[in-house]
């Protein structure tokens, strides 16, 4: 199911409820409910936590490998106020 956002959240008989709204092909936005037992609403919510963080660390390798082939700047490549104080002398 893709989900373009949250239209809500209730709380009723020990259920949490989740409104999803997802926009067709057609261009209509339609809802969908996710129901989550209250009682595993924490490991819910730490799983998908866990998951981004995890996600993250894998996108911010990839990027970190793809920077490796570039040559590294060093602090003189880096552009300061002092550099600008000296060109105007």
């Amino acid at each position: 199911m893709f989900i373009d956002g949250i239209n809500g959240l209730t709380l009723s008989n020990n259920v949490l409820r989740i409104q999803v709204a997802r926009t067709g092909a057609n261009g209509e936005v339609t809802t969908d409910d996710l129901y989550i037992p209250a009682g595993n609403v924490n490991q819910f919510v730490n799983s998908i936590v866990e998951g981004v963080k995890g996600l993250n660390e894998q996108l911010e390798n990839s990027n970190s490998d793809k920077n490796d082939d570039k040559p590294k700047k060093t602090k003189k490549d880096k552009a300061s106020l002092a550099d600008v104080d000296e060109k105007s002398n």
